[in-house]
């Protein structure tokens, strides 16, 4: 597979800077995003019937994933499929039930008088 993780490359810097947890969040988020649409795409690939076809080369199948991840990396920027998006809201909301969670304890603990 063609994925590299831009948090390691040295361009990392110029093409998003991370100013905090948040953005590296984000930026992880839409990594997974386009690593799901890279799979997604792959897998579509391979339902092609190319039984016909004996002259497909190393060279072609490079190509076709270069384009997978090429497509891939460009339907997360456009925004059209919010999968980065949608993670992160649930990862919020996955926070927000731990924080309630861990309230609701103390205040019953509190109560309780444990």
């Amino acid at each position: 597979m063609l994925y590299v993780n831009p948090i390691d490359s040295r361009l990392a810097a110029t093409v998003a800077p991370l100013t905090g947890d948040g953005a590296k969040r984000t930026q992880a988020f839409e990594e997974l995003g386009r690593l799901f649409l890279y799979t997604l795409l792959q897998e579509m690939r391979g339902t092609i019937d190319v039984s016909g076809r004996s002259d497909t080369s190393h060279d072609q199948e490079l190509y076709a994933q270069m384009l997978d991840d090429a497509l891939s990396g460009a339907m997360v920027q456009s925004g059209q499929l919010p999968i980065a998006q949608q993670m992160e809201e649930q990862f919020r909301l996955g926070q927000i039930q731990h924080r309630l969670r861990d309230e609701s304890g103390s205040l019953i603990a509190g109560l309780t008088g444990r």
